[in-house]
């Protein structure tokens, strides 16, 4: 039996982008405190001949990344490329402004070239992208290197630093790469997760919530739309008499016949009653029910069903449960017909 596919927003991913955007915007808090931290120590060393230069330059880098927290906090969902924007632009002015400390004598050299290995890492620890990380990393690189070698260190100092940079840019390249590994495991697990949560495991339908999240996800909202609500009549005389295992069977073989039928989407619904929602001309109430009716007898012979069949429109969740709620009261009206009875709920 084919399985309904779950037509709905790809959640699992939608997870793991909000995990980037607040590790995102943790990392460009954390930047912007420990900058101006570092500005306002620069005020009180009497060995900064520019102190309130290097100052201004701190609180520039801790507006940038503050504007940029704001942006990622208040903008509301923002896409994979804008959060790596904003992290960019913040990563880039910190670069900057600590290039600038040096070339400034705010910092000694092998200072700041801690400091920019610290920016590296940030980079790998919030950047997404390969291509990204490798633009940034290829540009700040640039510029450190055209600063320093204007910056008349000695020679032993500048291979030192070259060392100690080059090292801290594969740390923070490793350090990307097992984000990445690690986001695509547990992207996977919440996919399976979400999966099992959506699937009722005899039948192998979408469970309600499944159905529900399928449907209205699925972008097919169309006022043309139809629904069937089936209900296997005397259910429970199936479990009392011929066993849990042979009900298990006769639920499965409705599953089967309703997914035969057509429609887009087909739910167990609960116990013995089931759901298709379908797009365009609805088919024939009578024909639908006695060909899933058939499609159980081969199965249990002389197990019947009830369908009910209505028009109506999903555009959002209360159109759709009302639809399914006309469905299922046009099916007890239709078997209380066929038994004499009064209509059910």
């Amino acid at each position: 039996m084919d399985r309904d596919p779950i037509a709905h927003v790809d959640a699992p991913e939608q997870i793991s982008h909000r995990y980037h955007q607040i590790r995102v915007v943790v990392t460009l808090s954390v930047v912007g405190i420990v900058t101006i931290v570092i500005g306002l120590l620069a005020l009180i060393d009497p060995d900064n001949i520019h102190p309130l230069r290097y100052f201004g330059g701190c609180v520039l880098v801790t507006a940038i990344c503050g504007l940029g927290v704001l942006y990622l906090v208040k903008g509301g969902d923002r896409t994979t490329t804008s959060v790596e924007v904003a992290m960019l632009v913040g990563l880039f002015a910190t670069f900057g402004n600590t290039i600038y400390g040096g070339l400034l004598d705010a910092d000694p050299w092998w200072q700041v070239c801690s400091y920019l290995v610290m920016i590296l890492i940030a980079g790998g620890v919030s950047l997404r992208r390969w291509s990204t990380f490798t633009f940034f990393a290829a540009v700040g690189l640039a510029a450190w290197a055209v600063a320093i070698g204007t910056a008349g260190e000695p020679g032993e100092f500048l291979f030192d630093s070259y060392v100690l940079i080059l090292l801290g840019t594969v740390v923070a390249a490793a350090i990307l790469w097992l984000f990445g590994i690690e986001r695509e495991r547990v992207t996977a697990l919440n996919r399976e997760l979400q999966e099992n949560a959506s699937r009722d495991p005899l039948t192998g339908l979408l469970n309600r919530y499944g159905l529900l999240s399928a449907v209205l996800n699925s972008g097919e909202k169309s006022e043309q739309a139809w629904c069937a609500y089936v209900d296997v009549d005397y259910f429970k005389s199936i479990n009392d008499l011929r066993g849990h295992d042979r009900g298990d069977e006769v639920l499965k073989a409705v599953a089967g016949s309703m997914v035969e039928a057509g429609g887009e989407f087909t739910a167990r619904w609960g116990g013995d009653e089931f759901v298709t929602i379908g797009f365009g001309d609805p088919p024939d109430e009578e024909a639908l029910q006695s060909r899933i009716g058939s499609g159980i007898n081969k199965v249990e012979p002389g197990v019947a069903v009830t369908v009910g069949l209505v028009g109506g429109s999903i555009g959002d969740g209360d159109e759709l449960g009302r639809t399914v709620g006309e469905a299922d009261r046009r099916m007890y009206e239709r078997r209380a017909a066929i038994r004499g009875e009064l209509p059910g709920p």
